[in-house]
């Protein structure tokens, strides 16, 4: 007969459990312990024994705040798959990341679902203008606001939404932005924020390159996660916004390279508003 766990779901075996980890770590190249708890309605404690024992048994490497795949190269998922994931801690960045913008801000934000998070709060400024790498998020801001939208030219990643050029995008030679917001698939302190795609890392180091003002909007799930191609290194963002998933050692390094903001936990008539 099966039991009840902490949250009062069906108990899973411990066996099953580190089965499920495993898949998890191989589709996310990541895990984070707060995200398992909520996955299996264990406690901290628990999660954290599995992860040691599937260390011991070579399968993956833990980090201060889970795991990560022994192989740390990740993929990119598709946008429908990432709009999934940590969606609680993303709204929450995306909050604190509108507090930086003031009416008649000159603004970049580009592709990625934790910026989408913001850009579907932007209806609340005025006078904004604002330069997009995404068909997605001008489709939105084109239906919800009266903003100036500058799309930067390029070519269509399919499946992407957003847009990439092969050369230099020249509008960036002779516009001011005062702010650009970006996300990434990892970052890291040694290797910098990253992204599977060259063409995207090229692009989007124009646009930092043309920023006054640089924030960076990253859920923990992305420390210590590498991909292929390099942006940009975290001393050359102004700001990190991530949420309170960050390790405190990981935080207190970062700190030795940007300035840090935690993101406060948002109310849950928030989160479903």
């Amino acid at each position: 007969m099966s039991g009840k766990n902490e949250s009062g779901s069906p108990t899973i075996f411990a066996e099953e459990r580190k089965t499920q980890i495993l898949k998890l770590l191989d589709s996310h190249g990541k895990i984070v312990v707060p995200e398992l708890c909520e996955i299996f309605g264990v406690s901290a404690s628990t999660i954290r024994n599995d992860l040691r024992d599937l260390e011991n048994a070579g399968m993956l490497k833990r980090t201060h705040g889970g795991a990560i795949s022994s192989t740390k190269m990740s993929h990119e998922l598709l946008p429908m798959v990432k709009k999934s994931k940590m969606m609680k801690q993303k709204a929450e960045i995306a909050a604190a990341a509108l507090e930086l913008i003031e009416d008649g801000d000159t603004i970049a934000i580009l592709s990625g679902t934790t910026t989408f998070e913001l850009i579907r709060l932007l209806d609340c400024r005025k006078n904004l203008t604002v330069i997009l790498n995404d068909i997605h998020f001008a489709a939105w801001l084109e239906e919800h606001t009266d903003f100036t939208i500058i799309m930067l030219a390029g070519i269509l990643r399919n499946h992407y939404h957003s847009i990439f050029s092969p050369v230099k995008n020249e509008i960036l030679n002779i516009i001011n932005i005062d702010k650009v917001f970006l996300s990434c698939n990892g970052f890291s302190i040694q290797k910098g924020i990253t992204t599977p795609y060259l063409e995207s890392a090229v692009s989007v180091r124009e646009v930092l390159d043309a920023s006054c003002s640089r924030y960076l909007l990253s859920d923990s799930s992305k420390m210590d996660i590498i991909t292929f191609a390099k942006i940009a290194d975290i001393r050359e963002i102004n700001l990190l916004i991530t949420d309170s998933g960050i390790a405190s050692e990981d935080l207190e390094l970062l700190q030795q390279y940007t300035e840090v903001l935690i993101a406060p936990e948002l109310r849950d008539e928030t989160h479903n508003k």
